[in-house]
C-alpha cells in the first residue's frame, strides 16, 4: 500500500506515537467535559474505502486513535436488519442495480420523487449475498470496488470498537414502509457500545429521548441553514438560534463547518461564529461534520487539511466536542500530535526556527501583494 498511497505510510508514521501523546499530560482542552475532542470515523476510513465497508471500519480502528467513534448511516432492510449505508438510496455506493436492474422504484420524500434502488425492497439475505460496495466520490480510489458486500450494524459491533455512533436520516420513510427505526435501536443488545445517536429529525429525537435510559446521548443534527425541519416547519438555521429549545431534547449539536467558521464567496475564512461558546454555556456539546482531505473547503487552510482540523480544536476561543470525518487518521494525527504543541515548535537552540516565504503567503494570496505579505 505504501507504493500506491504513499501518504498512508507518513499517516502511520505519524499515528506511530499517537496512543501515547494522548495520554501526555497537556493544558485542559476547551471542549464541554474538558477531554480531547472526540474523532468521529464517518462509515469508517471513507476517504479511502468504500463508506460503512469492512476494510473501512477496520483500517479506522487499526489507523486511527484508539478512541476513534466509529459511525453508520442506518437503513434497513425489509426485514428489519440495520445497515450501515449513507444516503436513501443504494444505487450510487453499490452495484445493486447490476445485480437487480428492475427493481428499482420511485417513492416520495416529502415533496419530492426520489428514483432508485431501495433498502426496503430487499431482505437482508439479498443485501449480504448478493450486493456488493463501491467508493462514492469518483475522485477516491476504486482500487476497493466490489471487493465487499454491505456491512450491517451487528458486524459493525463484532468489532468491538470503544464507542459507535448511529445517524437516523430518514426515520419517516422507514415508518411508511412498516419499519421501526427506534424499536429496533431499543432492542439491540445493550453491550453494543451505541454511545451517540443522531438526527435532523426532531420528532424522532423526542420520541426516542425518553425510551433510551441514558444509553446513549442524542445529538441533532443540524442540515444546510436554509433548509427546513419538516416537524417544526423552521429552518435549520432559525432552530440554532435558540439553543434552550434544544437543550430540552438533545445532548448536543452535530453542526456543518460552517456554523462555526463561516467562509465568504471567495472562500477566505470570516470571523468565527460564537455557536460553541453558547452551546457549552448551556452544556451542549458541539461536533462538527464533513471534514475531508480533498475537498478544498477555505484557501486560508493552504491545502492542508491538518490545519483545518486545528482551526476548531487549537484556537484560543474555544474548541468542538468531536470531528466528523472521512480521513480519521488525519483528524487523529492532528488532536493526538499536533494540537497544544507551541512548545514543542522550537530549534535545537531554544528558538524558534527561522521560516522563509516565498513571495509571502503566495499559497493563499498572489504572490509579491500587500495581503502575501501581510
Amino acid at each position: 500500500m505504501g507504493g500506491r498511497y504513499p501518504h498512508m505510510l507518513l499517516i502511520l508514521i505519524l499515528l506511530h506515537g499517537a496512543n501515547a501523546a494522548i495520554d501526555a499530560p497537556v493544558e485542559k482542552w476547551q471542549t464541554l467535559d474538558g477531554r480531547p475532542p472526540l474523532v468521529i470515523a464517518r462509515g469508517g476510513f471513507s476517504g479511502l474505502f468504500p463508506e460503512s465497508s469492512k476494510f473501512a471500519y477496520e483500517f479506522a480502528m487499526t489507523a486511527s486513535l484508539p478512541g476513534v467513534v466509529l459511525e453508520c448511516d442506518l437503513q434497513l432492510s425489509s426485514d428489519g436488519v440495520g445497515f450501515c449505508r449513507s444516503g436513501l438510496t443504494l444505487d450510487k455506493s453499490t452495484l445493486i442495480a447490476e445485480m437487480y436492474p428492475k427493481k428499482d422504484k420511485t417513492y416520495k420524500l416529502g415533496l419530492e420523487d426520489i428514483h432508485g434502488w431501495f433498502a426496503v425492497d430487499f431482505t437482508s439475505d439479498e443485501l449480504i449475498n448478493n450486493v456488493t460496495v463501491i467508493q462514492t466520490i469518483f475522485s477516491r480510489p476504486s482500487t476497493f470496488d466490489a471487493m465487499m458486500g454491505m456491512y450491517t450494524l451487528d458486524d459493525m459491533a463484532g468489532l468491538h470498537p470503544q464507542q459507535i455512533w448511529v445517524n437516523v436520516e430518514f426515520d419517516g420513510f422507514y415508518r411508511d414502509h412498516n419499519l421501526d427505526i427506534e424499536d429496533y435501536l431499543l432492542k439491540l443488545p445493550k453491550d453494543y457500545p451505541i454511545a451517540y445517536i443522531s438526527s435532523p429529525d426532531i420528532s424522532f429525537l423526542k420520541s426516542i429521548g425518553g425510551k433510551l435510559k441514558g444509553r446513549a446521548k442524542l445529538i441533532f443534527r443540524c442540515l444546510a441553514d436554509n433548509v427546513t425541519e419538516t416537524s417544526v416547519k423552521k429552518s435549520y438555521g432559525e432552530i440554532l438560534k435558540d439553543l434552550k429549545s434544544i437543550k430540552a431534547f438533545a445532548s448536543g449539536i452535530m453542526v456543518p463547518r460552517n456554523y462555526v467558521w463561516p467562509v465568504n464567496n471567495n472562500l477566505y475564512l470570516l470571523p468565527p461564529t460564537s455557536l460553541v461558546k453558547d452551546a457549552h454555556a448551556l452544556g451542549l456539546e458541539v461536533h462538527v461534520g464533513s471534514f475531508a482531505n480533498d475537498i478544498l473547503t477555505s484557501y486560508n487552510y493552504s491545502y492542508d487539511p491538518a490545519a483545518e482540523y486545528l482551526q476548531f480544536i487549537n484556537n484560543p476561543d474555544f474548541t468542538v466536542d468531536g470531528l466528523m470525518t472521512d480521513f480519521p487518521p488525519t483528524a487523529s494525527g492532528a488532536v493526538a500530535c499536533l494540537a497544544h504543541n507551541e512548545a514543542n515548535a522550537l530549534a535545537s537552540n531554544g528558538e524558534r526556527p527561522l521560516i522563509i516565504t516565498h513571495n509571502g503567503a503566495s499559497g493563499v494570496y498572489a504572490g509579491c501583494t500587500d495581503l502575501a505579505y501581510q
